[in-house]
């Protein structure tokens, strides 16, 4: 049998309850509609992109292809000096002598498209064997230089070598007994394509996170910072695609240049990120739930309320009846059996009066039941936080080697507690519930907590989600103190903590108190990877840090409390060993 505050509670739990698988599923489908969404929107953006590139790359080609036949006039025009300098001088000197002269050439009649130039002796193999400039820093060209038309030079557009620096390549054989080659490198003004580079890099349109053009696995056009890149490192044909739940990556390769099977390659790497769109959705469905949530409250109330309020007039009229024997006037009733049932109670009270002794006796019975309630429903309370207790033993008991732990955290939690100055009651549920604070492991997956080794990005995720795991047990009235604890008792001061990142007194008191309880006997705990600290090591990590745990991460007044009486923990915490 059910009272009507009880009777309430359950039709307002089945309406939430309904109200959220609802919302549930409206969240699952908008979510997988975004991801659909986001990856056919990215899809378009990466093919504008692609196109913009290509277009921009044949442009770029055909600006710097209209002077090859005037730079091989004036390569050819020198060939014959370059020859007689190299057989007459040391080779060191003569590739100066080389560089002077044609510098003055070229760089004078085509000043707008290059601004430099480097000559150099190589090899059959690409080997440099000497060379002027910056050439003299590189040990191969990246590429094995042959000729394949007679009486023309061959030429092809590349970049210096462990650089994006772009460079025009135009190079002969000394001769045909002579397997070595001279190789001019003219360097192109970087304002030929800087501009469209920056811009292309810089673009933030829809989910674009990050733009790259690469001219090999590390360097890059867009950045004079060299990021190595796997996927470009490892190679790939023509396009890669890398989808993830919150970054889709496309990849493409372009031949920039080639001349017969010599290849010089540029690759497009376009990064998306959905995190703001997530973020936009997560809040709309936010907002929706706790719409929903306010609405089925106020309509299960509004729905409820007639029935309580004839309840309550009933009650009232009850306990008149028993206090002077009579039966006060008759309300305004909003039910029509509630009126007929007042008015059969109104034509029995002479009966009623005539038993008057019986039903006061028969009040007192009541009275003492209701104690025996109030006294049973304190002792399912703790029956509930033992098994409770029980169920945190068996989850830690999959993390360590006994359940000893929640009881040195529960004991050393009252503690800090008491030291604090907080409420009795404060204290008493401190001390009922700080065994509970990792309540949630119970619903993480075995093999994740027993594994021996580093847990992967993934497994740590899942491990993190025992703090709202925790709300299944414990998100039931009398249990406040309790769900604070195990929802919120990692996250760190400062806000770097998990699971919502609260800042300061944004964290509950008791959660605080068990942070840092639960981060001493983590530290002072014997696990099959690693040995337990002492005392003292473990008392100057969480005041000095360590680089994984920091003094920022605690609350001030909690900390300096820990620190008074860190005697008094030790011993504690060594008695419960």
């Amino acid at each position: 049998m059910l009272r009507v505050d009880q009777l309430k509670r359950k039709i307002l739990i089945r309406n939430i309850v309904i109200a959220f698988l609802v919302t549930g599923l409206v969240l699952a489908i908008a979510l997988f509609w975004v991801k659909f969404y986001s990856m056919e929107n990215s899809k378009a953006h990466f093919e504008k992109i692609d196109l913009s590139l290509r277009n921009f790359l044949e442009t770029l080609n055909t600006v710097i292809s209209h002077h090859d036949d005037e730079l091989e006039n004036y390569v050819k025009a020198n060939l014959q000096i370059a020859k007689t300098l190299i057989e007459n001088l040391n080779e060191n000197e003569a590739l100066e002598k080389i560089n002077e002269q044609l510098s003055r050439v070229v760089l004078n009649n085509i000043p707008s498209l290059f601004v430099d130039l480097n000559v150099a002796l190589i090899n059959e193999k690409g080997d440099i064997i000497r060379a002027t400039g910056y050439l003299s820093n590189v040990e191969n060209i990246g590429f094995k230089p042959n000729v394949l038309l007679a009486g023309s030079l061959p030429h092809i557009t590349g970049f210096v070598p462990g650089t994006a620096r772009m460079v025009k390549y135009v190079w002969l054989k000394l001769s045909e007994t002579d397997n070595r080659y001279l190789l001019f490198t003219f360097y192109l003004n970087q304002k030929l394509y800087d501009g469209f580079i920056k811009g292309l890099s810089g673009l933030t349109a829809g989910n674009i996170l990050e733009i790259a053009i690469y001219v090999d696995y590390e360097n890059r056009l867009d950045t004079s910072k060299k990021t190595p890149d796997q996927v470009i490192a490892r190679g790939f044909t023509r396009q890669y695609f890398k989808a993830g739940w919150l970054q889709d990556i496309y990849y493409k390769a372009y031949d920039f240049s080639s001349y017969g099977e010599i290849k010089i390659p540029i690759y497009l790497k376009v990064v998306f990120d959905f995190r703001k769109i997530l973020f936009y959705v997560l809040t709309f469905m936010l907002t929706l739930v706790v719409s929903v949530t306010v609405f089925t409250i106020l309509s299960t109330n509004a729905t409820v309320k007639p029935f309580a309020s004839d309840m309550s007039k009933l009650s009232i009229a009850v306990r008149e009846i028993g206090n002077t024997g009579t039966l006060p006037p008759a309300g305004n009733f909003n039910l029509v059996e509630t009126q007929e049932f007042y008015e059969t109670l109104s034509a029995i009270l002479q009966e009623l009066s005539a038993t008057m002794e019986e039903l006061e006796a028969t009040n007192e019975e009541l009275m003492r039941s209701y104690d025996e309630l109030r006294l049973k429903s304190e002792e399912f309370r703790r029956l509930l936080v033992s098994i409770s207790e029980k169920l945190a033993v068996i989850a830690e008991g999959y993390d360590e080697n006994t359940g000893q732990h929640i009881y040195r955290v529960k004991r050393l939690s009252k503690l800090l507690a008491e030291k604090l100055g907080l409420a009795d009651e404060k204290i008493e549920d401190v001390d009922m519930f700080a065994s509970l604070h990792d309540i949630g492991k119970i619903f993480i997956p075995k093999e994740i907590l027993l594994k021996p080794g580093k847990l992967t990005p993934e497994e740590w995720e899942e491990m993190k989600k025992h703090t709202v795991y925790a709300k299944r047990i414990l998100d039931v009235p009398g249990f406040e103190t309790a769900l604070n604890i195990a929802l919120y008792h990692h996250e760190n001061h400062d806000g770097s903590g998990y699971p919502f990142g609260l800042v300061g007194e944004e964290i509950p008191i008791e959660a605080q108190i068990v942070k840092i309880v639960d981060v001493y006997d983590a530290l002072r705990s014997d696990r099959p990877y690693k040995k337990g600290m002492s005392h003292e090591e473990a008392l100057r990590i969480i005041l000095e840090g360590d680089g994984r745990t920091s003094p920022e991460h605690f609350s001030p007044k909690v900390l300096d409390i820990f620190k008074e009486h860190h005697e008094e923990i030790r011993k504690i915490w060594e008695e419960l060993k």
